[in-house]
């Protein structure tokens, strides 16, 4: 019963506080206080009966009530219970042609709200505005017209965002044009220009976003094996056709009286191929007497066969274990690699020579890694790697540019062995990754026509070749989310020392004895071992 009669007191107040208001009586706002406060103190049992006016805009009121009271009146009210001085704009406490203010009286009733709170929304609802200035600390009362809200200008210090990441991120957010945001990358700062509504949307949208960037340590071990075995056996003859030699006996030529001796067209001495190659007839023969079998014999040196029986293979390991931290959401390049020049030739008129332009193109092994931390301490990775190895040169013709000719252009080849995928893995896991492999087989036989084939006899004409190149490729890649714990402080006086000469190539390295290992001259004063 006691608290209805609180309620019905406190809005029994505020109807008189209206009343005052409207007859614009000080003594009465301040009868209203004192009352107000001492119906809020017979609310609270124990509390004194005695209370000043509340001194922080952000204590609760528990009810706030008007009925039918001038607007005026209402906020000048509000502004001392919220602690503000104000002055108003001639426009609003203007009255109309019968005596009474144009704008409408005020009738709400809120509970548990802050003075400051039902001010800004009596002024929003008649479409008035609190213009506050920081100098003089008085607030203006004033229209919302045409005219555009002034704007503020604020500057945030950025601890760990970068300041052009935030401006995108802001812009959009802004609802006047007029605003905008400008990066300080030296400093590290926001300048941000806009409505003072703007901002206090924006202080603690940046809060959140100036938070410290994870880190991930990628720890990778890329290992590489390379067998190449290769076997010949037999006898290759494919020398023989290469170094034939034809002798002429006697320098025949054409007889008089009868058809012409055949003869083949050449040299004296004369390779098989040369010969085979020349223009014109290569071999005239008398139709009568036939071809002559002694114009030409094949000498005994150009007779040339290989013998070859023996295996070999050759194995190689590579082992490379790189270590780096990147942060969160940015790509790491765990590069193993050999720089190749690529010449780039051009040719010149006919006072300049060609001018050559060098490239450089790396071959080996390329590791990009990706991290994205995701929940339950998960990382997202996006792995891309790239193994890559010169693998021979092609030849090809090319029309010249004149048009008249060809041209021969070597470019290099290369072998590429590439993956990219996208994995989930908790942090400290390893993800293994294989399949990089190539296997290339290559069978290869000589054979002298017929003799080859005799059972037996035929093993001494032929010969047969294998070779194998396997290359296997297996990488292991491990992230782990780097904590604030990892990274401890530890006392060092490194850049204080003095630095230690450097020790002689003699007494580190792979050569351990200076004597047969080492180019400088030996110190006879010291012992030989």
């Amino acid at each position: 019963m006691k608290t209805k009669l609180v309620t019905l007191l406190l809005v029994g107040l505020n109807a008189g506080l209206s009343v005052g208001l409207a007859q614009n009586k000080p003594a009465s706002d301040e009868k209203v206080q004192k009352l107000y406060n001492q119906s809020a103190a017979e609310a609270k049992p124990g509390a004194p009966t005695e209370a000043t006016p509340a001194e922080s805009t952000g204590d609760v009121l528990p009810i706030v009530s008007f009925e039918d009271a001038p607007l005026v009146d209402v906020i000048k009210t509000l502004a001392r219970q919220a602690n503000l001085n104000i002055v108003f704009d001639p426009r609003v406490t203007e009255l109309g042609p019968d005596g009474k203010p144009k704008l409408p009286p005020v009738t709400i009733r809120l509970e548990n709200v802050t003075a400051q709170n039902v001010l800004e929304a009596v002024l929003n609802n008649n479409s008035l505005r609190l213009e506050k200035d920081p100098k003089t600390k008085i607030s203006r009362i004033t229209m919302k017209g045409t005219e555009a809200e002034p704007l503020v200008t604020k500057v945030y210090q950025l601890k760990y965002t970068s300041p052009s990441n935030l401006v995108a991120i802001l812009t959009p957010s802004f609802s006047s044009g007029r605003s905008k945001a400008i990066p300080d990358g030296r400093t590290s700062q926001l300048i941000v220009f806009a409505t003072e509504k703007e901002l206090l949307e924006l202080d603690p949208l940046i809060d959140k976003l100036d938070t410290v960037t994870k880190q991930v340590l990628i720890e990778a071990r890329i290992y590489e094996t390379t067998r190449k075995p290769s076997s010949v056996k037999g006898i290759n003859w494919e020398g023989t056709f290469g170094n034939q030699t034809f002798t002429f006996g006697n320098n025949l030529v054409p007889q008089a009286g009868g058809g012409a001796v055949g003869y083949i067209r050449g040299d004296t001495n004369s390779a098989l191929p040369a010969l085979l190659s020349s223009s014109g007839p290569q071999v005239l023969v008398d139709t009568a007497r036939g071809f002559n079998p002694k114009t030409a014999f094949l000498d005994a040196t150009g007779v040339r066969g290989v013998l070859s029986w023996f295996n070999k293979d050759d194995q190689t390991e590579l082992l490379s274990t790189p270590r780096t931290v990147t942060l969160d959401n940015q790509p790491a390049v765990l590069n193993v690699s050999e720089a190749f020049p690529i010449f780039k030739v051009t040719s010149g008129g006919t006072q300049t020579g060609p001018t050559v332009d060098i490239s450089y193109t790396n071959i080996g092994t390329i590791l990009t890694v990706t991290p994205r931390i995701s929940a339950s301490d998960r990382v997202q990775l996006r792995v891309v790697p790239e193994v890559s190895a010169l693998d021979g040169v092609d030849t090809q013709s090319v029309p010249t540019s004149g048009g008249g000719g060809t041209a021969s252009v070597s470019a290099n080849r290369y072998s590429v062995r590439k993956i990219e995928t996208q994995v989930l893995i908790p942090s400290g896991n390893t993800l293994v990754m294989g399949g990089l492999m190539s296997d290339n087989i290559t069978h290869g036989r000589t054979k002298v026509p017929i003799l080859g084939d005799l059972p037996g006899l035929g093993a001494v004409f032929r010969s047969s070749n294998k070779t194998r190149d396997k290359r296997n490729l297996i990488l292991f890649v491990t992230p782990t989310i780097v904590t604030e714990d990892d990274f401890q402080v530890t006392p060092t006086d490194y850049l204080k020392r003095k630095p230690t000469p450097d020790k002689p190539d003699s007494d580190e390295g792979p050569f351990t004895n200076p004597l047969l290992d080492s180019a400088i001259p030996h110190d006879w004063s010291k012992p030989v071992y």
